[in-house]
């Protein structure tokens, strides 16, 4: 396996990126959409208030950032009929995020043609997870992957650094799932007592703190906590079942035992198998005490349980295979650069069923890719440009938008 050479090698790395993702839900790019909270809240926000009001608008208990900003966009660059590629190409942008991190890396394992190719595989196909792509909202649970990532690539200085930095901060206002990595940034800097890792800490921190002081505040519904039990339950769905097995499969396995949880809790064997896979790659990970895939693994761990315990509505709900799929798509992914980074750096057997399961998780995710993308499963609405000339027509007439079921109201303004 050869290292890539130059910048535009890496460059098409990342266009062959960017085009796994649009695939595989072309008529977003084809039919333009707003989806969900993206048109109804962000855009609608962006049309009615002042632009420093929606870009500081706080929804759902805290201020998301990116979805506002790209509200914003959208509302003021182009005309009605092409707002939402405005909003769906800030998403692209910054869903691309985790790639360019991984292809500005100076890891020596990273380095490989084919090890590039099989990380990006893994951040671009994990199964069931239509619901983060190509929306500015959903953006969230990538900036809290890329967080998971600087966490655990090597510190670097100059402009990968300050990107870095840049993506930190972005982050932290974004998307609260990466707040519960501060603590190991933390644990990081503490160790390894460098320049780069405590600005990044410093950086987190200041995030946080701006979102805790001044847009953070309980919603209801959003109750956090859960029982053990149920938390063993829903891990062994979305990080062990979905990831490994191919559908629909997955949805007749995970149905075995679903209906055996409530809120309550319910048997405790899900969370012995779950602790068991996890103690199991936490022992290959601990072999290699000083490399990226202990820290992927953290990350992971860590988000995938703050996830969960804070996610929204009946949590006994994310035993559906189709639910709630966006709270497990960030740990999904570091705990597949977890076992690619061992079948790179461990020896012997280890290696060797390490890189079996680098194998199948991209057999699996590429199965659900082809076989299921642009299906309409999860994503499905109206096209955009009939439903704006309708508006252009009538302004009392409502916009429908992705999915169905969702409307968006646009009093009459000047643009």
């Amino acid at each position: 396996m050869r290292p890539p050479g130059t910048g535009l090698e890496r460059a098409s790395y990342l266009l062959f990126f960017a085009l796994l993702v649009a695939v595989r839900l072309p008529r977003v790019f084809l039919e333009g959409r707003f989806w969900a909270e993206e048109g109804r809240v962000h855009f609608e926000n962006a049309w009615n208030m002042p632009w420093l009001d929606a870009l500081l608008f706080s929804y759902a208990g805290y201020l998301n950032l990116t979805a506002n900003a790209a509200g914003l966009l959208a509302r003021y660059l182009p005309p009605l009929w092409a707002a939402p590629y405005v909003s769906t190409g800030l998403a692209l942008i910054i869903q691309c995020l985790p790639a360019v991190l991984i292809l500005t890396s100076r890891l020596d394992w990273l380095r490989h043609r084919a090890v590039l190719v099989a990380a990006l595989l893994l951040i671009a196909t994990p199964p069931h997870s239509e619901e983060v792509w190509l929306n500015s909202v959903c953006s969230q649970y990538h900036l809290t992957l890329s967080a998971g990532l600087i966490l655990a690539l090597e510190s670097r200085g100059g402009l990968v650094g300050v990107l870095r930095l840049a993506v930190l901060l972005l982050a932290t206002l974004s998307a609260p799932m990466s707040w519960v990595l501060a603590p190991l940034f933390a644990l990081r800097a503490v160790l390894e007592r460098t320049g780069p890792r405590f600005r990044q800490l410093l950086v987190m921190a200041l995030g946080v703190a701006i979102q805790l002081i001044w847009f953070f505040a309980p919603i209801p519904g959003r109750e956090v906590g859960i029982s053990p039990a149920l938390l063993g339950a829903i891990a062994l769905a979305k990080q062990v079942i979905i990831p490994l097995v191919p559908n629909p499969l997955d949805s007749k396995l995970i149905g075995l035992f679903a209906r055996d949880f409530s809120m309550a809790g319910g048997p405790l064997w899900p969370l012995a198998v779950v602790a068991g896979l996890f103690a199991f790659l936490a022992w290959g990970a601990l072999r290699l005490p000083k490399e990226v895939p202990l820290w992927f693994l953290l990350a992971g761990g860590i988000i995938a349980t703050g996830a969960y315990a804070g996610s929204l509505g009946n949590k006994a709900d994310l035993l559906a295979v189709l639910s709630g799929n966006r709270y497990a798509f960030g740990p999904q992914v570091l705990f597949g650069l977890t076992v690619l980074g061992l079948a790179m750096l461990l020896r012997g057997k280890a290696r060797l069923w390490a890189r079996a399961v680098v194998v199948w998780l991209l057999a699996v995710g590429m199965w659900g890719y082809f076989a299921f993308a642009g299906s309409g499963q999860v994503q499905n609405g109206p096209a955009w440009r009939p439903e704006a000339q309708k508006w252009e027509q009538d302004h009392n007439y409502v916009i429908k938008i992705w999915p169905y079921g969702w409307k968006m109201h646009l009093p009459p303004k000047q643009r």
